[in-house]
């Protein structure tokens, strides 16, 4: 913590040095420039000057050089190198042109040297305006063709001095006094260039500090970890990874506010800093949000790996008191271990992260899991099956069969319920509850309730097109459906097919309905007005209560087939559907029972009063085709089709 103090206080102080550094810079550069003219000045009211005229070129050489160098360290430095360049271009007229330019020609090689340095300058000048702003690198060739030029113009000048002897003889000591404060402003210019140079190289430390770190919690950050695990990968030396996901987390910020949440996460980031970074050995990381995963960079063997997740588990579940207020969270841990899970960064935080939310699905409270590339096969499948249910909405590669339920009183079929069809070419086929699990997971909810209830509306009306009889056929809706506007999405869907109403029905299941039970109640109640029959399907396997079945519009209660199996040999089995029967005829309900597959069951549930059956007894799901055949089967009864469950054969 230390560290990140000293790095907060020169941040915040860095204005402070900076303006009296870039003062200096800049005061000492001005007054150069002053002292330069004086000195040029002096120089061409003299005789002799000449040679002066040439030390002057080899000093703007030698600084626009330097300025160069300075230039190649910190790029921000481009208008000092344009200011020594025009300064250099401005000592050319002189010595070409008047006076100057007549006491060189005196001096052997003197004019020639000139004209080819001058030559090179103005060839540079594209390069220097032009290129040298984005390319810094152009600075190293620019160096490299004035290099031979410098010492030419050097040699020239001390080969010639005693053409400025007369000069010093007869001049006062104004030209050195101006010499010796230009040495002073020099030494000014390269001292505060330099705390420059100091003051950036530790500006981009604390930058690349802040980008390596979560400003939170200031633990290591995504970027980080990913670099270390690239570090260590290349050492190839094993070490294990463990992503945690905090639980409850969400419920603290919703209930005490976006504040409490973030003094919460650093307590949380302080507590595994104390017990698992300082303890242990390891490295804590914040990756975002209640993400954090820990490096154990020493692996030996498993052992070592369920110690560390003991121990985070213990250091999470132990109280946190945030701002007078306790809270309780805890982990879901994923973990991996290089190079059993991955070899790289990116493999393995993909399998510790996969590992994490198996760890969450697992169980509500602190989990550890890790990796099983069997895990991994399933995320696969998964993005499989997403990826070809899409395909399969889009080109029909999608079925429905439809299962007769049977009345037990007229022997008859009531309805039938459509059951979804998918055979993948390489998993074979697939359960409808998989099927709906990966539209809801991907967004394909919507489409796929909307195709399933236009497919069999055009099926209905298909089957009355060829002389049946309409029969009612119910669909099993998916949560999603409870978020849009079914009524509409029915009612459409009738009506294109010319249909009336109450020849659709839908089906809902006991946890959906439960989880969704404030849009339930305000759905199901207007699908009901418009006629549409809703029953609740798998009774006994969810959540529902009593209570919950009284509030809910529902119209038929389908008893589950783990129930109607051992009805024969199971007393309590028995007992139970017996009660449920005449729990749903007390609250004004039919009652349906699924998985019938022998005879002895059905005399059972007639003698108990059951309204409808469901099985293999009756039927397997028939393929549309099938259905006109399997009706006339059944004798029909004289009254036509109703509202409340009156067959039609």
């Amino acid at each position: 913590m230390s560290r990140l103090l000293l790095l907060k206080l020169a941040s915040r102080y860095k204005n402070l040095w900076l303006f009296p550094i870039v003062l200096v810079f800049f005061v000492s550069a001005m007054v150069s420039l002053v002292q330069l003219n004086q000195s040029i000045n002096i120089l061409d009211s003299r005789y002799g000057t000449s040679v002066w005229s040439l030390f002057q070129l080899k000093v703007e050489l030698r600084r626009f050089y330097d300025t160069l160098s300075i230039y190649r360290a910190d790029p921000s430095e481009f208008d000092e190198v344009s200011n020594r360049f025009d300064i250099l271009w401005s000592r050319f007229p002189v010595l070409m042109k008047g006076e100057d330019a007549a006491q060189l020609s005196k001096i052997e090689g003197a004019t020639a040297q000139i004209e080819s340095i001058f030559n090179l300058i103005r060839s540079l000048e594209p390069v220097v305006l032009e290129q040298l702003p984005d390319q810094p690198e152009k600075a190293a060739m620019l160096q490299k063709a004035l290099s031979p030029h410098i010492a030419a113009i050097d040699q020239l000048a001390l080969g010639n001095y005693h053409y400025n002897n007369a000069f010093f003889n007869r001049s006062d000591n104004t030209v050195s006094q101006l010499q010796k404060q230009l040495v002073w402003l020099m030494f000014g210019l390269i001292i505060s260039g330099l705390l420059l140079l100091l003051m950036v190289l530790r500006e981009n430390r604390i930058n690349r500090y802040q980008a390596e770190h979560d400003s939170l919690t200031h633990l290591p950050n995504r970027a980080f970890l990913r670099g270390k695990l690239t570090e260590l990968c290349e050492k190839k030396q094993p070490f294990a990874l463990h992503l945690i996901d905090l639980n409850g987390f969400k419920d603290v910020n919703d209930t005490l506010g976006h504040h409490t949440g973030d003094v919460l996460l650093q307590a949380v980031s302080a507590r595994l800093l104390e017990h698992i970074d300082h303890e242990h050995g390891c490295i804590t990381c914040r990756l975002g949000g209640d993400e954090f995963a820990i490096l154990q960079p020493r692996y030996r063997h498993s052992k070592d790996l369920q110690a560390i997740g003991q121990a985070i588990i213990q250091a999470l579940e132990e109280e946190f008191l945030v701002e007078s207020h306790p809270c309780f969270i805890g982990g879901s841990i994923g973990s991996v271990v290089y190079p059993d899970h991955g070899r790289d960064a990116s493999r393995l935080l993909t399998h510790a992260d996969i590992a994490m939310y198996k760890a969450k699905e697992s169980a509500p409270e602190s989990t550890l899991m890790t990796f099983d590339y069997s895990m991994d096969a399933q995320i696969n499948r998964r993005q499989q099956l997403h990826k070809d249910l899409r395909d399969a909405l889009e080109h029909g590669k999608l079925t429905l069969e439809y299962q007769p339920i049977i009345g037990f009183e007229n022997n008859c079929v009531e309805y039938f319920e459509a059951l979804l069809r998918w055979h993948h070419p390489v998993y074979g086929h697939i359960a409808p509850p998989e099927v709906i699990e990966v539209a809801e997971q991907y967004g394909l909810a919507h489409p796929l309730g909307c195709w399933v209830i236009e497919q069999t509306c055009r099926q209905i009306q298909q089957w009355q097109e060829q002389g049946l009889q309409p029969l009612p056929v119910s669909v099993n809706i998916s949560p999603a459906m409870y978020r849009l506007d079914l009524v509409a999405t029915i009612n459409n869907a009738l009506d294109n097919c010319g249909l009336r109403k109450g020849l659709l029905w839908i089906e809902v299941t006991e946890d959906t309905t439960m989880h969704s039970i404030k849009e339930a109640n305000e759905m199901l109640p207007r699908l009901q007005e418009q006629g549409v029959m809703i029953a609740l399907d798998d009774f006994g396997t969810g959540l529902s209560s009593f209570s919950h079945l009284q509030q809910l519009s529902i119209q038929t209660l389908k008893i589950d087939r783990s129930f109607i199996k051992d009805i024969v040999d199971n007393p309590t089995s028995s007992s139970l559907v017996n009660n449920i029967i005449a729990i749903g005829h007390d609250l004004g309900m039919k009652v349906v029972a699924e998985g019938i597959e022998n005879q002895a069951a059905a005399d059972i549930l007639q003698q108990y009063g059951c309204d409808l059956g469901q099985g293999y007894l009756y039927s397997r799901p028939l393929h549309a085709d099938l259905v006109p055949d399997f009706c006339h089967t059944y004798p029909a009864p004289a009254a036509g089709i109703n509202t409340t469950h009156r067959g039609v054969c």
